[in-house]
């Protein structure tokens, strides 16, 4: 008989055995770097010699083209226009520290209004840096607005960042004192219908979005992968931890007006959230302290930093980067899965199904789901050459989800033998993020948090959008999508000559070892992963 207790005693063993070996064990490597000839880095090869498709592109067709939200009241709200080359520009920012350089430069220039989102906005010596610009373009009249997640900012020096922010007039969707942010986040019974949705707590805002002056003709935009903090700004670089890899591209032109249309949206929906929750609504309680502080003065907020760190923040932030603006046509893409929307899965499997060459993406967590392996297969029946690019466990900050995502390698690199593929000459490639050049024994780079993707090298997608479960189905996201020759094979050469330069390939035989591996440690923490994928 059946025991009906066996999985759950199952599940409680291993979340014991994970607590006391989680921290505590180092992660097999089943294949040093450069064991395999096949694994070593290469230069930017030559485009397979296939004509292009002559069809249009859909993922600049029209609304039809797409399926919008099933809420009525939604419909394609958040499906914005296509932009022609000539109103847009974009230049691409190849790490975070060339990006937090030129968000600085930005910042200062700033002369009408200051609108930023990230997942994470912490109070270390990057954000505190940002902050104080912040609070002095506040108080020159600016319109300056921040929207964070409520439950990735809980480290007290951050929420006194938020606290001194807000004690400055400027606001902070995300974030109550005293961590009461769970007042904005559970879904009280009596307000469920005004909610429209009681699974909140689980719908995560992942969007990155930094947008200066949005009303004026001199609107940019930054749009990526970064949050702001000291590892993705790169400003630690003595260690892997304080230098990640990550991508950004900067935006000026009309696409930024559809930028400012998706943050005040969000804007709105934190404030109306507060709204429907009568005296609960901690808006009302935030005028009267700011009124109080008006007359007693504001609070003076202490911080702990580091001499060396402030250095590099302050040397960076004078850096003015040599960016090369080029003109795409572009589309910018705004995904909220707690209203239906799913724009940006349609998008990507447009793009692979419109590629004719070459298709390369680089995901930080990479758990595909069945549309993209099947995206995947019809490309390499195709002919395409893919390559996919994601950490490795030894470099994820979730190495859990690295684990989980290797499950299905077996499946996408067995895709070369089909009988398809053998004809075509289509073939897929896996590499992972090792953040060290092949060869060197020590680790210099930190997690890749990029997600990016060429098609072609004459498309590309750029943004905050994962492709995992949670980017999928719970969290909010941002991308761009443009089209340029020479900004794709500029996104392509990094790919290609840096961020492979840190990686080596995945073998079919390490494939299976990773779907049904024999080192007990290992197993124990991939199937405790499986437990969670369906949210990772």
């Amino acid at each position: 008989m059946k025991d009906p207790m066996r999985g759950l005693r199952r599940s409680l063993a291993m979340i014991v055995l994970m607590a006391a070996l989680l921290h505590g064990c180092a992660l097999k490597e089943y294949a040093g770097p450069g064991t395999d000839v096949s694994a070593r880095y290469r230069p930017m090869p030559e485009l397979p010699q296939r004509l292009p498709s002559n069809e249009p592109v859909s993922v600049f067709g029209a609304a039809t083209e797409f399926q919008g939200s099933p809420l009525a009241e939604v419909g394609y709200q958040a499906l914005f226009a296509v932009h022609p080359a000539a109103s847009t520009e974009i230049a691409i920012l190849p790490n975070g520290d060339v990006s937090f350089a030129a968000r600085m430069q930005m910042l200062e220039a700033a002369h009408t209004s200051i609108r930023i989102q990230a997942l994470i906005f912490a109070g270390d010596e990057a954000g505190l840096k940002i902050a104080e610009v912040l609070k002095s373009k506040k108080a020159a009249g600016l319109d300056v607005r921040v929207i964070v997640d409520a439950v990735s900012n809980l480290d007290l020096q951050t929420q006194w960042m938020y606290f001194d922010l807000k004690q400055h007039g400027i606001e902070v969707q995300g974030y109550e004192s005293l961590y009461l942010q769970w007042l904005n986040e559970i879904p009280l019974p009596p307000l469920l219908a005004s909610l429209r949705d009681p699974e909140a707590p689980n719908h995560r805002y992942h969007e990155k979005m930094w947008i200066i002056d949005g009303e004026t003709t001199d609107r940019r935009a930054v749009v990526g992968g970064l949050n702001i903090a000291n590892a993705y700004f790169r400003i630690d670089q003595t260690e892997p931890d304080g230098n990640w890899r990550d991508q950004d591209i900067v935006v000026k032109g009309a696409l930024v007006a559809d930028m400012v249309t998706a943050f005040d949206r969000n804007f709105a929906h934190f404030r109306d959230i507060k709204k429907s929750r009568g005296i609960f609504n901690t808006d009302i309680y935030w005028e009267a302290t700011r009124d109080a502080l008006e007359t007693l003065g504001k609070m003076t907020v202490p911080y702990q930093t580091d001499a060396e760190r402030v250095a590099r923040v302050n040397n960076l932030a004078m850096t003015k980067p040599d960016l090369h603006f080029v003109k795409a046509r572009s589309r910018f893409f705004h995904n909220r899965p707690r209203l239906g929307e799913t724009y940006l899965p349609q998008a990507y499997a447009k793009l692979f199904a419109h590629a004719r060459q070459e298709i390369l993406i680089c995901n930080a967590y990479f758990i595909p789901a069945q549309e993209v392996i099947d995206a995947i297969r019809n490309a390499v029946n195709r002919g395409l050459q893919v390559r996919i690019l994601t950490n490795s466990p030894e470099t994820n900050d979730l190495p859990e989800m690295s684990m989980v995502g290797r499950s299905y390698y077996s499946e996408i690199l067995a895709l070369n033998n089909t009988d398809e593929a053998r004809q075509s000459g289509g073939r897929v490639q896996i590499w992972e993020w090792h953040g060290k050049r092949f060869g060197r024994i020590r680790q210099t780079q930190g997690t890749i948090h990029a997600k990016y993707a060429v098609f072609d090298r004459q498309y590309a997608l750029v943004g905050s959008y994962n492709l995992d479960p949670r980017s999928e189905k719970l969290n909010s996201e941002t991308a761009v999508v443009f089209e340029s020759g020479t900004l794709a094979s500029e996104l392509a050469r990094v790919f290609y000559e840096n961020d492979l330069a840190f990686s080596r390939l995945v073998t079919p035989r390490e494939a299976a070892e990773f779907k049904d591996p024999t080192d007990a440690i290992y197993k124990l923490r991939k199937e405790f992963g499986d437990i969670f994928a369906p949210l990772l």
